[in-house]
C-alpha cells in the first residue's frame, strides 16, 4: 500500500515510509516541489534545483530497491542555506559582492547530508551576509512568516525556516552566530539547532563572524533534527543513532536575568516560558533557578566580537567595492573600523569570564532555559534597517559560550504566531539538550500545528 507524500508529518514518518518502500523519493520530492511552486508569494528560495532534485531521488528509489539504503536521510528532501557553498551551484549570500561566484566544490557539511542519500532541493534565503536586514530586490526574494506573510520570518536562516513550517522541505542546513538558526526557527513554528562548533565542520561555508559561527539543521521536530545531527556531526558518539529518552528525571536550570524586567522579553513570551517550565515540572524533572550574567553584558562583549570579525572577513571590499553592499549592511560593517585592538581583547577576556560562570552554574544541571525571541514575530512594515542591531540576542550568548542550544515552539499567540524558547546543553553534551527537548515537545501539541497555506 503506498502513502500519499501529503500525509507524511515530519522527516522520521517520512524515512520510514520509503525504507518500507510505502512512499517512493521521488513522489516525496515532487510534493515539496509542487507546495515550493504554490507559495512563491513566501520567498524562501534563492535557487531551485528542480531537474537535479528528481533525477537524485529516481537514483535514491532504485538504490533503495536493491537493498543500499543509506539510513535515515536517504530519499529525503532538504534544502541550503545560501551561505554554504554547493559544487556548480551559485552561492550569492544575498548580496551584489558575489555576483558570479561558482563554487567548485561543496561544502563539507553538504558532503555529509548529499553522502547520507539527502536529496537537495535547492539554496535558501538568507539576509545580506546573514547579518544585515531583509534583504528586498536583485539578490533575491526576502522571506515571509508562513503563519501570516505580513510578518517577519527573522534572520538570517530565514528560508530555512520558512520552508521547514510550510512543508517545502523536511529540514534544511542553516547557520548561526547569533541565534541565526535558533531565531527564525522560533518564529516560524519549528526546531533549529546549533551544535558545539566543532561538531559540524564549516569549510565551504561564508563567515560572519569566525569565533561565533556555527553550522546546525533545521526541521519540524526534535527527533528529525536529531537525524540530521547524526548524519553532520564529527567526534564522539558521531554517526551513532540517539535514544532521545532520558535516563533519569532532568535537571532544568532557568536563565532568570534572562527573563527579568529588564530583559525586552514581552509579557506573552515570559507567560508561554513559564508555562513550559511547569512542564518540565510536572514531569518530574528538577527546575530551579541560576544565576548568568544579564543579558546585556553578553550582548556588549558578543557585538564587539561579532563586529570586529566581521569588518576583518569585508575589509577589502569595504575599501574596493563599497557600493556592492546594501546600505544598512555596509553602516553596519563599518562600525567595526571604529573599534580598537583593546576593545577587541577587552571583549574576548569578558567572555572568559562569563563562560566560566555559566560552565559553573550548568555543572550540576542538564540544561538551562531561556528566552529566544522577545515575543512574536513583528510586522514586516515595522522593521527597519538598524532594528538588527538595536535588539539585544537573546542568543548571542551560546555562541559566546559554544554551549550547544536548540529552540523550539512553546506555544502560540493571541494572533496565531508561534512562541519559542532555547534550551541550552553543556558543550559537546548534544544528546542530553535533544532528549530534554524532546521530552518537552511530545508533552506538548506545539509541534503537530502546521501553518493554514
Amino acid at each position: 500500500m503506498t502513502i500519499d507524500p501529503s500525509a507524511v508529518t515530519s522527516l522520521a514518518h517520512a524515512s520510514r515510509l520509503i525504507r518500507e518502500r510505502r512512499l517512493s523519493a521521488v513522489d516525496l520530492t515532487q510534493s515539496c516541489l509542487d507546495t515550493i511552486h504554490r507559495l512563491p508569494q513566501l520567498g524562501a528560495f534563492v535557487t531551485l534545483l528542480e531537474e537535479d532534485a528528481l533525477a537524485c531521488a529516481k537514483t535514491a528509489d532504485r538504490d533503495i530497491r536493491l537493498g543500499d539504503w543509506r539510513g535515515p536521510l536517504h530519499g529525503m528532501p532538504l534544502g541550503i542555506k545560501d551561505l554554504i557553498d554547493m559544487a556548480g551551484v551559485p552561492t550569492l549570500a544575498q548580496s551584489r559582492q558575489l555576483r558570479g561566484y561558482l563554487p567548485k566544490r561543496n561544502a563539507w557539511a553538504v558532503d555529509r547530508l548529499v553522502d547520507a542519500g539527502a536529496i537537495v532541493l535547492g539554496k535558501l534565503t538568507t539576509h545580506e551576509f546573514a547579518f544585515g536586514p531583509p534583504v528586498f530586490g536583485e539578490c533575491g526574494p526576502a522571506a515571509c512568516n508562513p503563519w501570516n506573510p505580513q510578518y517577519f520570518a527573522g534572520g538570517s536562516s530565514s528560508g530555512a525556516a520558512v520552508a521547514v513550517a510550510s512543508g517545502m522541505l523536511l529540514g534544511a542546513l542553516g547557520s548561526d552566530t547569533a541565534g541565526s538558526l535558533r531565531s527564525p526557527a522560533a518564529l516560524c513554528g519549528v526546531v533549529g539547532f546549533k551544535p558545539t562548533r566543532s561538531r559540524i565542520d564549516r569549510k565551504g561555508a561564508l563567515p560572519l563572524a569566525d569565533s561565533l559561527d556555527a553550522l546546525g539543521p533545521m526541521a519540524r521536530n526534535v527527533e528529525d533534527c536529531a537525524l540530521m545531527y547524526q548524519a553532520l556531526a564529527q567526534g564522539a558518539g558521531a554517526g551513532e543513532p540517539f535514544d532521545l529518552t532520558p535516563r533519569r528525571p532532568l535537571r532544568i536550570g532557568v536563565a532568570r536575568s534572562f527573563l527579568s524586567d529588564e530583559s525586552p522579553l514581552q509579557a506573552e513570551g515570559r507567560a508561554a516560558i513559564e508555562a513550559a517550565l511547569e512542564v518540565f515540572s510536572g514531569l518530574g524533572s528538577h527546575v530551579v533557578d541560576v544565576a548568568v550574567a544579564p543579558l546585556r553584558d553578553w550582548n556588549a562583549a558578543g557585538m564587539v566580537i561579532l563586529l570586529s570579525e566581521a569588518f576583518a572577513f569585508h575589509e577589502y571590499w569595504l575599501r574596493t567595492r563599497p557600493q556592492d553592499y546594501g546600505p544598512a549592511l555596509h553602516d553596519a560593517l563599518l562600525l567595526g573600523a571604529t573599534l580598537s585592538a583593546a576593545d577587541y581583547v577587552r571583549a574576548l577576556e569578558q567572555r572568559r569570564l562569563m563562560t566560566h560562570q555559566l560552565d559553573a552554574a550548568m555543572a550540576q544541571l542538564d540544561v538551562l532555559i531561556a528566552p529566544i525571541q522577545a515575543g512574536a514575530a513583528p510586522r514586516l512594515d515595522q522593521l527597519h534597517d538598524w532594528g538588527f542591531l538595536e535588539s539585544p540576542s537573546f542568543g548571542i550568548a551560546f555562541n559566546l559560550s559554544d554551549n550547544p542550544a536548540l529552540s523550539l515552539c512553546c506555544g502560540f499567540n493571541g494572533q496565531g504566531l508561534p512562541l519559542g524558547m532555547q534550551l541550552i546543553g553543556r558543550r559537546n553534551d548534544e544528546i542530553t539538550l535533544l532528549q530534554a527537548a524532546h521530552v518537552y515537545e511530545r508533552a506538548c501539541d506545539w509541534y503537530l500545528r502546521r501553518p493554514e497555506l
